[in-house]
């Protein structure tokens, strides 16, 4: 999959806004729209949706510009074409709370709390966590540039989740997104892989509460899966220290191709060679291909 890049610079006075398309209302429609268009979520609370709500553009010769969200049509069109908008009823507020208390930190639960407009991706989980300062103008461009992300790279795993939420199809959505950060830039790396935490803070929950033969194993492929988002973070001395409390002979069967990887890609990162080399042959041909992403991060 290509790198996400996006370097048109956005201006109104080149949308064509003849057919402007109004913000949804319904969260359920937003989602299904946002799978089947493989689009991320651009979301606000009803009560911020109606007041004035101006946001900063770029135009084409880097001139920044304030205008309105909701009152041009130029805007909503450039919207719909990175994002699929949605406003969400006030009423919702104490149903989707339930689904996220005690189970996100507390920046996340600010950033769902709080009235400027926030990226999701297609099953609510919220993209761009940091707080945004709610007197400041916020800058749709900069949001368009880093988080409109095509997600058709993770359309199987997404729609899989979404028709049937249970340990497997959660654990390849949170592993998806994982490799999702390997080839995605890496001023959105960092945020993809916590929404991947997400994903594999929840499959770890159905883990533990299941009956599967190879919990053990599973749950050692979790902690393997650690290392695997040091090493894409770049952190490739804080990955070899981690890979240095397990010895072949802890790793499980089903977990030594991604043993190897993980030993093959922290060395080849470190420009180790000689290392390497012996772990190459037990790696998958498909993780070979991630691992020359990762080396030339």
């Amino acid at each position: 999959m290509k790198k996400l890049l996006f370097t048109l610079l956005l201006s109104v006075a080149t949308i064509t806004s003849a057919m402007a398309q109004e913000w949804l209302t319904s969260l359920t429609l937003a989602k299904k729209l946002a799978l089947s268009k493989n689009k991320m979520l651009l979301v606000i609370w009803e009560d911020s949706a109606n007041y004035s709500y101006p946001i900063i553009l770029e135009d084409t010769d880097g001139t920044k510009v304030v205008t309105e969200l909701f009152e041009s049509d130029a805007v909503k069109t450039l919207v719909w074409k990175y994002f699929v908008p949605v406003i969400i009823n006030e009423s919702m507020y104490q149903q989707l709370f339930d689904k996220i208390d005690g189970k996100r930190n507390m920046s996340y639960i600010n950033r769902f709390n709080d009235d400027n407009v926030k990226v999701m991706d297609p099953n609510g989980n919220i993209l761009d966590l940091r707080t945004a300062d709610e007197f400041m103008t916020q800058d749709l461009t900069a949001i368009i540039k880093k988080y409109a992300l095509d997600t058709s790279f993770l359309e199987a795993e997404l729609n899989s989740y979404f028709e049937n939420k249970n340990y497997a199809t959660t654990f390849r959505l949170a592993n998806k997104y994982l490799d999702f950060a390997i080839y995605a830039e890496d001023f959105v790396k960092e945020e993809i892989i916590m929404l991947s935490g997400i994903y594999m803070l929840e499959a770890e929950n159905l883990l533990q509460n299941s009956d599967y033969a190879t919990k053990e194993a599973l749950l050692q492929k979790h902690e393997l899966l650690k290392i695997k988002e040091a090493l894409i973070l770049g952190k490739d001395n804080k990955a070899r220290r981690m890979l240095k409390k397990y010895t072949k002979e802890d790793i499980d069967k089903i977990n030594v191709a991604l043993f190897a990887f993980l030993n093959y890609a922290t060395y080849r990162s470190l420009d180790n060679i000689e290392e390497a080399l012996p772990w190459k042959a037990q790696v998958l041909q498909s993780d070979l291909n991630k691992v020359k992403f990762i080396v030339n991060k």
